[in-house]
């Protein structure tokens, strides 16, 4: 039997998991972008930065998006919910993925002249 829910729950998820990457690039490609002024970061690596981030952030919107709509829950235990499943989910990615860098460590994916 389909539900509403199971109809809308992956258009609302993939709309959410874009929003989130869309807001986590933008945050990303700010602090890159003073990075790379403060010269702390190269224009390539502060690009895999926005793009590392952007999908991290994007990810673990829709993860939470996804649990709390599963389970069916909502108002304030929906969004606690979503909260900790989203952040638990970042974390995760961060640790698996780092984006931002305090470490001088060449970047495979950058060549010599984008520095």
């Amino acid at each position: 039997m389909t539900t509403t829910t199971t109809r809308i729950l992956p258009v609302v998820t993939a709309s959410a998991a874009a929003t989130g990457a869309l807001i986590g690039g933008t945050v990303a490609a700010v602090r890159g972008t003073i990075a790379v002024k403060e010269g702390k970061m190269t224009k390539c690596e502060a690009a895999k930065a926005v793009a590392t981030e952007s999908a991290g952030t994007g990810l673990a919107t829709a993860a939470g998006i996804a649990v709390t709509g599963l389970l069916g829950i909502g108002g304030i235990v929906g969004i606690l919910g979503f909260t900790v499943v989203a952040t638990g989910a970042k974390m995760a990615w961060d640790k698996a993925v780092p984006a931002f860098s305090t470490e001088n460590k060449p970047v495979a994916l950058c060549s010599a002249e984008n520095k």
